[in-house]
């Protein structure tokens, strides 16, 4: 295999990691930003009916979730804007009156991510733009690499 084909597949590696990487730094700014922001969750327990309130942040602690929503278009500015509005959301919390680890419907959940919205576009624009520099110092080293081995006469 020659040197070239050997540095293009480093560079495609890396610029995969790369994506992944801060694919995975987005998720989990996202979820420091719900723990950070202070917003208060308002639940009802599925198995027995009562209402309590816990800090959104402990949403993020859980992972798993069911939900139904419906996605609606609207054009805000030159920008077609999809924004999912939830008909339920559900997380699997502890119930302080049952005691037992159930679903619990979080009834201001729309409101919840429209609080957020700003501050989800925001640092989304930032992992968008980390990723582009990032991506481009990656071709810009590869580049170098094969400059030197073609200058080298090693390609």
């Amino acid at each position: 295999m020659s040197t070239s084909a050997i540095v293009l597949i480093v560079m495609g590696v890396a610029l995969l990691g790369w994506v992944v990487a801060c694919a995975v730094h987005f998720l989990r700014s996202g979820r420091a930003l719900l723990c950070a922001s202070g917003l208060t969750a308002h639940l009802t327990c599925e198995s027995c009916g009562s209402t309590f309130d816990l800090p959104a942040g402990e949403l993020a602690d859980m992972w798993f979730s069911k939900s139904a929503s419906v996605t609606r278009t609207r054009r805000e500015g030159a920008a077609m804007v999809d924004e999912p509005t939830y008909r339920s959301f559900a997380k699997k919390v502890t119930c302080p009156q049952c005691g037992e680890r159930v679903w619990a419907q979080v009834q201001n959940v729309n409101e919840i991510n429209a609080s957020l919205r700003g501050a989800y576009l925001a640092s989304g624009l930032k992992h968008i733009g980390l990723m582009l520099a990032g991506g481009f110092l990656i071709l810009l080293a590869a580049q170098l690499v094969l400059t030197v081995l073609r200058a080298l006469g090693l390609q």
